[in-house]
């Protein structure tokens, strides 16, 4: 990718054509399904490599070691089921692994070790995801499906309903409600590269761009796409929260917007759309940090539900992963320009018509779906990625016996596998404020950054649990945070919770003040033999000797003072000051 250093504001250059074309005016062919598959359901979960999900799959291009940055070769480890952090998978952090086609510096992104174990050098086994690997077995897996942009989920969700990123190579950012594209406020921007050219720029995440939402419509194709809610976990990936002619029309609630919720009941009673897209919430979606155990749960009951319903004699499910999600992969992506191909995602073909017990070697994408929906409903092109795409006719047979329903049973999972709460410990480095809240910089005791993002709510203590500013902490300051992982971006999580550990609770009596700061913000004061620096705020309460509310102005040198307030025992310092008490007046001197 180029380097995205110096950014210009410019619309981006889409892939495809600018505008729908017009409605055809002559009588329309017939788009009925061409083959037996009546019913397309592209279900795509989230962050997973291929060699992380099936490397070990018998007769896969697979690897059980990986190239490391030093020149090594190593064994992979096992995946935990609930990682600490994400890795980093953004589209640079993309091109940094892939080093050229070396695949060889997955180990060195952002979070890729964790508690002093390289996360990102790792894989599961059959014992991990069963199954996965059942329905592998079973039905076809493609084992060199590439994600089409090398880069993270906002771009890669793109393209399954557009053949087109619009450029795109990033998730968006400066988002003030939790959405990625029309939805995401007046701040956000996401960042974009000319396939072409590898121009880099920045934009918003609101397009103009035609879609399969177009082609349906004009087609009389029907559609729906299910995801969360507005402004919940999982939210983000509703791809059509960034087509500004779809978000601001009535296809967004009857089509666009429709509730993970309800395709379990609409699968099983037989009212399935031509085609649907299928995203969940965070915690099922397999994105790390969360665990890989319930995401496989949830999947196998869509799956089991699609199976009992009606509509199984024809249906193709299309099983996939949006992107790396910083997990290595030994399969260097075909260069197709600046932004495409990133690395494999694992995919299964689950129909009637899958080739049975198969591993398709055939070199597919994301436009290979939009492709055989085209095939299948006799529809044009969106762009000509997806009409020079390969299609997903490679791992289907439509002469084969039809194969039966396979239903699974969803499994047992670790224990704390549910828990959506990441406990950080580490060392406090900054703190940026901005108009949409702020974000707290902690470098983890691994030595990772991450980014702690704090609301009005976030609860900000000392270490015996006194609430405090967050104005009270201190740059290298021992802190413990909780946090929910954020998927707007790696290694970024909503504070639930802050704890500074070198802050202690202060109570003090018969200081005695021996310099006043000159801006009203300090003073010095002495307890005992120790000299110690008061910070003070516009909230901190000043008490006069008789019990009247006082001001900065009434504390002067040699006054002897009550303090309540916070320490910082690593500095020394009493970094918040609640109230100070002036218990007595220095004597005056005789005339």
């Amino acid at each position: 990718c180029a380097a995205l250093s110096v950014f210009a504001f410019q619309r981006p250059l889409s892939l495809a054509a600018p505008s729908p074309p017009p409605p055809a005016r002559e009588t329309p062919v017939s788009h009925a399904a061409r083959y037996p598959i009546k019913h397309i359901v592209i279900i795509d979960k989230e962050n997973r490599s291929f060699d992380n999900y099936f490397g070990r799959f018998p007769g896969a291009d697979g690897a059980r070691y990986a190239h490391t940055s030093d020149g090594r070769v190593i064994k992979m480890g096992r995946t935990p089921d609930h990682t600490l952090l994400d890795i980093g998978h953004a589209g640079d952090s993309a091109a940094f692994a892939i080093d050229g086609g070396r695949m060889d510096r997955f180990d060195l992104l952002p979070g890729a070790i964790q508690s002093g174990r390289d996360i990102a050098d790792t894989e599961m086994s059959r014992a991990d995801i069963p199954n996965y690997w059942r329905y592998a077995g079973h039905f076809t897996l493609d084992d060199h499906f590439f994600s089409t942009i090398s880069g993270p989920s906002f771009p890669n969700h793109l393209v399954t309903i557009a053949s087109n990123s619009a450029n795109t190579v990033d998730n968006p950012r400066g988002q003030t409600h939790h959405a990625w594209g029309c939805d995401s406020g007046p701040y956000a921007l996401v960042n974009v590269i000319n396939a072409a050219t590898g121009k880099a720029s920045l934009t918003r995440p609101c397009f103009n761009i035609p879609t399969l939402a177009d082609t349906f419509q004009r087609y009389h194709v029907s559609w729906r796409y299910y995801a969360p809610g507005q402004y919940q976990p999982g939210y983000i990936w509703d791809s059509f929260d960034a087509i500004r002619s779809v978000r601001y029309s009535r296809l967004w609630k009857t089509k666009a917007n429709i509730s993970d919720k309800r395709f379990i009941h609409d699968a099983r009673a037989g009212k399935l759309p031509s085609v649907s897209w299928l995203v969940t919430r965070a915690a099922l979606s397999e994105h790390a940090p969360f665990s890989v155990c319930l995401g496989e749960n949830w999947t196998v009951k869509q799956i089991n539900a699609i199976m009992q319903g009606p509509d199984w004699k024809s249906t193709l499910i299309v099983l996939t992963w949006d992107d790396f999600g910083g997990f290595y992969d030994h399969v260097a992506p075909p260069r197709r320009n600046f932004i495409s191909l990133g690395p494999r995602v694992p995919t299964l073909i689950i129909s009637p018509y899958a080739r049975s017990h198969t591993v398709d070697h055939s070199t597919l994408d994301f436009n290979s779906i939009l492709k055989f929906i085209e095939q299948d409903f006799r529809l044009p092109a969106l762009t000509h990625w997806d009409r020079e795409a390969p299609s997903l006719t490679s791992s289907l047979d439509f002469h084969q016996h039809p194969l039966a329903p396979y239903l699974l049973k969803t499994r047992t999972c670790p224990k704390g596998s549910g828990n959506t709460v990441s406990r950080l410990s580490g060392t406090y480095i900054s703190l940026v404020s901005h108009k949409y809240g702020q974000e707290m910089a902690l470098r983890l005791n691994a030595g990772t950054v991450v980014t702690l993002l704090i609301g009005p709510s976030t609860p900000v203590t000392t270490t015996d649990k006194v609430h405090v500013s967050i104005r009270a902490y201190r740059v290298g300051d021992r802190i413990i945070a909780q946090g929910r992982p954020d998927q707007q971006r790696a290694l970024v999580y909503g504070a639930g919770s802050l704890r500074d550990l070198d802050l202690h609770s202060f109570t003090a009596r018969h200081g005695v003040i021996t310099e006043v700061g000159q801006f009203n913000t300090t003073l010095t004061a002495r307890f005992g033999s120790q000299s110690v620096l008061l910070t003070v705020g516009k909230s901190t309460r000043i008490v006069m000797p008789d019990g009247r509310r006082g001001t900065f102005a009434d504390l002067n040198s040699g006054d002897t003072i009550t303090v309540i307030g916070a320490k910082n025992i690593r500095l020394g310092d009493i970094t918040s000051t609640k109230q100070i008490t002036i218990t007595a007046l220095p004597r005056q001197k005789p005339s």
